[in-house]
């Protein structure tokens, strides 16, 4: 399956994203920080298919920004950006380097979400299956 990095300094945001995506066979990698995120990237040996990223990080780089660093090592990464704020009130170069992701690259999901939008997420940006659940 893919290698997905999470990074988001909320640890519940962290552990319900990898439970919701582990299940289905991702490897995950967590960084509470852009330089955690950094270091997950060394060990990953640069085989990371998709970034998961809170816009909004304290204390550092913002998740738009490690975006485009780790997309400059790994052109084909996928993002996801995650953001309890619409686009339009984000710090303003960060809005202006998020418009330099091609579109066909990154998902934008506004917190809080449901587990099945970051499921249709992943899916549009690595195209794997999803597995839907049923209530039974």
């Amino acid at each position: 399956m893919s290698t997905i990095l999470i990074l988001d300094d909320e640890a519940a945001v962290r552990t319900l994203l990898r439970l919701t995506l582990a299940p289905l066979g991702h490897s995950i990698l967590e960084a509470a920080t852009a330089e955690e995120a950094f270091r997950c990237f060394e060990e990953a040996d640069a085989g990371l298919n998709l970034l998961i990223a809170d816009v909004q990080l304290p204390n550092g780089p913002s998740g738009v920004r490690v975006a485009l660093e780790l997309r400059s090592l790994i052109p084909i990464l996928r993002v996801i950006l995650m953001s309890g704020f619409p686009p339009s009130l984000w710090d303003d170069q960060d809005a202006a380097e998020w418009s330099e992701i091609p579109s066909d690259s990154v998902v934008t999901l506004r917190k809080p979400f449901h587990a099945e939008e970051i499921l249709q997420a992943v899916y549009r940006l690595i195209g794997l299956p999803m597995v839907m659940s049923t209530v039974g």
